[in-house]
C-alpha cells in the first residue's frame, strides 16, 4: 500500500501535467495567428481569382470552385469562438482539478497529522507505563528493604535482652516502630506484625506474670500490671540472670496508661532494688 508521501507526489506530478492558464493563452495566441494567416491567404486567393477571368493564363485556365466553410469569414469566426470556448472549459477544468487536488491534499495532511498524533500519544502512554512500572518496582524493593530492616531491629532488641521492647516492636507499636511506620506510609503501605509476634507476646506475658505473681499484659500502651519496682525486688534478686534481664526490659518500658508507672532505666531499677534488698542477698 503506497504511503501518504507517495500519493502526494503522484498528485503533484499529475497537477503539473495539466496546462496552466498561461500555457493555454500562449496556445490560443498561436492558434489565433494561424487563423489570421489562413484568413489572409483566403483573401489573397479570392482577390486573385476575381481578377483572373476563367480560362486566363493567371488562373491556369481553371475555375477555383467553391470555398470551404472553414476558410470563410463565418467559418473563421466559428473556429475562433469554438477555440475560446474550449480554452474556457479547459481552464475551468484545470481550476476544478486544482481545487480538488488541494482539498485532497488537505484531507491527506489532516489524516497524516492524526496518525502522527496517535503515534505520539501511544509513545507517551508507553513511556508513562514504563515509568509507572519502574516506580512500582522501586516501591516494592523499598517495602522489602523496610521489612528486612524491621526484622533486623527486632533481632537486635532480642540480642540485647530487651525482650519486652522487642515484643512491642514486633506488634507494630512503640517509639522504635514510629520511624518505620512513617517510611511505610510514604511507600503506600502500613507496618504489619512480624511473624511470631503474637506467640512471643503470649510467652513473655506468661513469664512476667509468673515471676511477679500478678497479671501482666503487653500491648500498645506498654507493659501493664508490673506494679512497683520495689515490689519486684525479691523476684529480681532471686530469679537469676534471665529473670533479671526480663524484668529490666519490662520496667524500662513501663506503662503509658494513666495511674500506672512509666518506664525507668536499668540503673534506677538496680538502685531501687538495692534499697530494699538485704546486703546478704547481694
Amino acid at each position: 500500500m503506497p504511503s501518504i508521501d507517495q500519493i502526494l507526489r503522484e498528485r503533484r506530478r499529475a497537477a503539473r501535467r495539466v496546462p496552466t492558464p498561461a500555457q493555454e493563452v500562449a496556445r490560443f495566441a498561436r492558434a489565433r495567428a494561424s487563423v489570421v494567416a489562413r484568413r489572409a491567404a483566403v483573401t489573397t486567393t479570392t482577390t486573385t481569382t476575381a481578377k483572373d477571368p476563367p480560362g486566363s493564363a493567371a488562373g491556369g485556365g481553371f475555375s477555383t470552385g467553391p470555398v470551404a466553410f472553414s476558410q470563410t469569414e463565418a467559418g473563421l469566426r466559428f473556429a475562433d469562438t469554438t477555440q475560446r470556448s474550449l480554452l474556457t472549459i479547459q481552464r475551468q477544468n484545470a481550476e476544478a482539478l486544482a481545487r480538488k487536488q488541494h482539498a485532497d491534499d488537505l484531507v491527506l495532511q489532516a489524516s497524516e497529522q492524526r496518525f502522527v498524533a496517535r503515534q505520539l500519544q501511544k509513545r507517551l502512554d508507553d513511556e508513562a507505563k514504563i515509568r509507572a512500572e519502574e516506580r512500582e518496582r522501586v516501591r516494592k524493593a523499598n517495602v522489602n528493604q523496610l521489612r528486612v530492616e524491621r526484622q533486623g531491629t527486632f533481632a537486635a532488641l532480642m540480642k540485647q535482652g530487651d525482650q519486652a521492647r522487642a515484643v512491642i516492636f514486633a506488634l507494630g507499636f512503640g517509639p522504635e516502630n514510629d520511624v518505620f511506620d512513617v517510611r511505610a506510609r510514604a511507600l503506600g503501605t502500613t507496618v504489619q506484625e512480624l511473624r511470631g509476634a503474637q506467640a512471643l507476646r503470649t510467652t513473655t506475658q506468661e513469664a512476667l506474670s509468673r515471676v511477679l505473681d500478678r497479671q501482666v499484659t503487653i500491648g500498645r500502651e506498654g507493659v501493664r500490671g508490673l506494679g512497683s519496682a520495689v515490689g519486684a525486688a525479691r523476684s529480681f534478686i532471686q530469679g537469676g540472670a534471665d529473670v533479671r534481664t526480663l524484668l529490666t526490659s519490662a520496667f524500662s518500658v513501663g506503662s503509658l496508661r494513666a495511674g500506672e508507672r512509666p518506664g525507668i532505666s536499668a540503673a534506677r531499677l538496680a538502685e531501687l532494688t538495692a534499697e530494699v534488698t538485704p546486703v546478704g542477698l547481694l
